[in-house]
């Protein structure tokens, strides 16, 4: 197994899109690219990651496998890559080989696989008809405003609108993103829909973001959240449960 990217800061940024719920996991390489889908150790979020052959330098696997990888200790690792440098990865012995190739110049780390159990995780079977895209910056600043007031946020669709409503001890919070806002880049629902959720998952969720880039939040009332985006070629899906509310 030989996997090359161009540039090292690029992958820890694809890595740090799963780390921000998992900290350990099982990669599956296959010859269409690289996967994993884990579970966070609460059981209340779900990361689905998916990296095309396309998103690599280079994609050489002499059979499919899986890898049990300390996903903290990888993006630590990675952490240590240069701009300018390629991020190789290939296996020895039991163990994760992760290279920096630089103009005449090399660094090699090697840590042990680890294992994770044979179970892989299955995305939930949910039919999401309701859906909004919206610029990254806006969800991070709106969810900072609704940090201040609670520990839950209520996601809420309209035909015209997306709308983040917050209530708790120390006040209340709204912000509401109508249809023609430059950053609701897109709003698909014929109902309304409406769920709570955890913050600190959603600030999780979209820590690893770029600036200017755009999420999408499926939601229907009282089922999981599907959120996500594409970074550096890979595409991040996270799946969060609801809090179901009685009123």
């Amino acid at each position: 197994m030989k996997l090359v990217v161009q540039d090292a800061p690029a992958l820890k940024s694809v890595i740090d899109a799963i780390v921000s719920l998992v900290e350990e996991g099982q990669f599956e390489v296959k010859n269409d690219g690289l996967h994993l889908k884990a579970m966070d150790p609460s059981q209340i979020s779900m990361v689905s990651f998916t990296m095309p052959k396309t998103a690599f330098l280079e994609y050489s696997i002499s059979e499919e496998t899986r890898l049990g990888i300390d996903i903290g200790q990888l993006s630590n690792i990675l952490g240590r890559g240069k701009k300018g440098e390629k991020a190789e990865l290939s296996t020895e012995e039991g163990r994760l080989v992760v290279r920096f190739i630089g103009e005449k110049h090399k660094r090699t780390f090697k840590v042990p696989l680890i294992e994770t159990g044979d179970k892989i995780q299955k995305e939930p079977k949910i039919e999401f008809k309701n859906s909004a895209k919206l610029k990254v910056d806006a969800f991070k600043e709106t969810l900072k405003d609704a940090k201040l007031i609670s520990s839950h946020v209520r996601l809420q669709l309209t035909p015209d609108t997306f709308i983040v409503d917050v209530k708790g001890e120390n006040g209340e919070v709204k912000a509401e993103f109508e249809k023609g806002s430059p950053d609701l880049v897109e709003l698909n629902t014929h109902t309304e829909v409406r769920t709570t959720f955890p913050l600190q998952y959603l600030e999780d969720m979209v820590k690893a973001t770029s600036a200017n880039s755009v999420v999408t939040v499926n939601l229907e009332t009282d089922r999981p959240l599907r959120l996500e985006y594409e970074i550096e070629g890979a595409r991040i899906v996270y799946y969060l449960a609801p809090r179901i509310e009685n009123e």
